[in-house]
């Protein structure tokens, strides 16, 4: 199988990649996880644009158990990443609201994202070619 990009280009990514998976594991609640991580940025996004969703539906959200998402969730809540907020409305919904410690990783991560990537970045970088039949 060819390689379509130098390895000039992806050794410097493939490297930033793995310092940006050593300082999620050091700074974010996600233990290695998929799924913390999915939920995490799900949370996060939600409660950002004023949407947050209720439980129900952050189960729905994902591919992942129920199970899963409520020990993330449970750990989260216990450690004030996030919040479960009654409905004034109706008692039965809760809705799953990022706090400020979580908000604030989450721009943490921006930066991390943004440093470590477009030092990768290449805009020379071009697509294998096509052939025309």
């Amino acid at each position: 199988m060819p390689i379509h990009t130098s390895s000039k280009v992806l050794i410097p990514f493939t490297k930033n990649a793995m310092l940006v998976r050593d300082w999620e594991k050091q700074h974010l609640p996600v233990e290695n996880s998929a799924l913390a991580l999915d939920l995490f940025l799900l949370i996060s996004y939600n409660t950002l644009i004023d949407k947050p969703l209720t439980l129900k539906l952050l189960f729905h959200s994902t591919v992942f158990s129920e199970a899963g998402i409520r020990k993330h969730l449970r750990r989260w809540v216990d450690g004030d990443w996030c919040l479960l907020v009654g409905d004034v409305r109706d008692k039965r919904l809760k809705y799953v609201v990022a706090q400020p410690k979580m908000l604030l990783a989450l721009s943490d991560y921006l930066k991390v994202l943004n440093g470590k990537y477009k030092k990768s970045a290449r805009p020379s970088i071009t697509p294998p070619s096509s052939t025309v039949v």
